[in-house]
């Protein structure tokens, strides 16, 4: 190895460059992994949010069944799109079940990513359900 006049190895010419070749790939991976799932995460607790108010609110109703509109609004209200698709009325299911309860549920929310990492994995597009059941507080008394 023979020493240039700045006191550097004439071998070590373009390691940094190298190095970061090396170091780029999984760095992009670890950024495109922690936006998809931090997204992700935010969609979930976004979703179920929107489903409990929506079942608060229809459990406080006379007939939660003939308001079913209004439930529905109230979740669409709640659910807050991040970079994605806004809520349907379709998706939104509003039902009363035995026992006095109100069951709100969202299912099928096509939650998409954004960096192309997923595609990479074999992962394109996925399908979110959330639900929520509370019990009607003015279920007549046995």
């Amino acid at each position: 190895m023979r020493l240039r006049s700045g006191g550097r190895c004439h071998d070590e010419q373009g390691s940094a460059a190298l190095e970061f070749a090396l170091v780029a790939p999984l760095l992009f991976i670890i950024v495109f992994a922690v936006i998809d799932f931090s997204r992700a995460y935010y969609t979930l607790n976004d979703l179920t949010a929107a489903v409990r108010e929506g079942a608060r609110y229809a459990s406080s109703l006379d007939d939660p069944i003939v308001r079913q509109d209004e439930v529905r609004q109230v979740v669409k209200d709640f659910a807050l799109s991040f970079a994605g698709d806004t809520v349907l009325d379709t998706q939104i299911d509003v039902t009363f079940e035995a026992e006095g309860r109100v069951r709100v549920a969202i299912s099928d929310y096509p939650f998409e990513f954004l960096t192309p990492l997923p595609n990479l994995l074999g992962l394109s597009d996925v399908n979110i359900s959330r639900q929520a059941i509370m019990k009607w507080e003015r279920a007549p008394v046995p």
